[in-house]
């Protein structure tokens, strides 16, 4: 009976011997599948997360006013930081060219404003950018000639200035697109400088996009439906492509649209940019 019941247990621990191995191999196996499929699920899911259109754009532009003296800003469209950012350069602004140097103004007249955004980045030794000319009116009619604004001319004007321009008692000048032209030349007209008296455009376009983020939205069309009386390089992709970065980011709250200035020191034949000047563009277009 011992006997038996000794050859029963040492049986079944030799059967079990035999199995745990196995069992442990199909526990082992189970989990790594188990493991396997939540990765193929976090895989599958990472894979699936919406990035807008736009959110990943960002866009250096030229922007010129075509006048008797040419009007230069440029700006900056930046998706991932959520920002708009303008900067206005003023037309005597001193350039390399290949025969020396010559101005902004003179080369856009001359040659083009392509060849004065060429001109402009191979002085910035920074990458080519897109440019986009209008006349003053086809500006005013892109971003819609009722569109309107209200600039604070106290952050442009010491007291004199405001009061005799009729902002004394009350700094607030409204506007709309359509007359935005002429205030422009009034706050010039007023400031001290090249430097400064260009600062007055980015400042008034800078009021505009702040104040109604849709006119971002907007601009593509408005250049679609003008371009026979505009001059760019941009192509049909690259307006596309913009106006989804434009849309996306007239669409986040947290958009910050600003103007920053770009110092310039008084050189023969016009101004050039100090190096704190050419720091700030460099950072706009790189």
């Amino acid at each position: 009976m011992r006997s038996n019941r000794g050859i029963f247990w040492y049986s079944l621990g030799l059967t079990l011997l035999l199995l745990l191995p196995m069992v442990l191999t199909v526990a082992f196996f189970t989990d790594q599948y188990q493991k396997q499929q939540l990765l193929r699920q976090a895989s599958a899911a990472d894979s699936t997360l919406h990035i807008e259109p736009g959110a990943q754009g960002v866009y250096t532009l030229l922007l010129v006013v075509q006048q008797e003296e040419p009007a230069f800003v440029l700006a900056r469209a930046d998706g991932p930081q959520q920002t708009v950012t303008l900067c206005a350069l003023p037309g005597s602004l001193r350039v390399s060219a290949p025969s020396g140097t010559t101005t902004l103004a003179e080369c856009a007249l001359s040659a083009g404003a392509g060849r004065a955004a060429q001109l402009l980045v191979g002085t910035a030794a920074t990458p080519a950018l897109h440019y986009i000319a209008a006349t003053p009116a086809t500006w005013a009619d892109c971003a819609g000639r009722t569109a309107s604004a209200r600039i604070d001319t106290a952050s442009l004007l010491d007291a004199a200035a405001r009061t005799r321009l009729g902002y004394g008692e009350d700094p607030i000048a409204v506007c709309t697109a359509a007359q935005a032209s002429e205030l422009i030349a009034q706050l010039q007209a007023a400031l001290p400088g090249a430097g400064e008296g260009c600062m007055a455009r980015a400042a008034v376009w800078a009021a505009f996009l702040r104040q109604d983020p849709a006119l971002l939205a907007g601009l593509p069309d408005g250049l679609r439906s003008r371009s026979a009386r505009l001059l760019t390089d941009l192509l049909a992709a690259d307006l596309n492509a913009l106006g989804e970065t434009l849309a996306y980011l007239s669409a986040r709250t947290a958009l910050t649209i600003d103007y920053t200035t770009a110092a310039v020191a008084a050189a023969r034949g016009g101004v050039q940019l100090t190096e704190e000047g050419m720091a700030a563009v460099c950072a706009l277009l790189l």
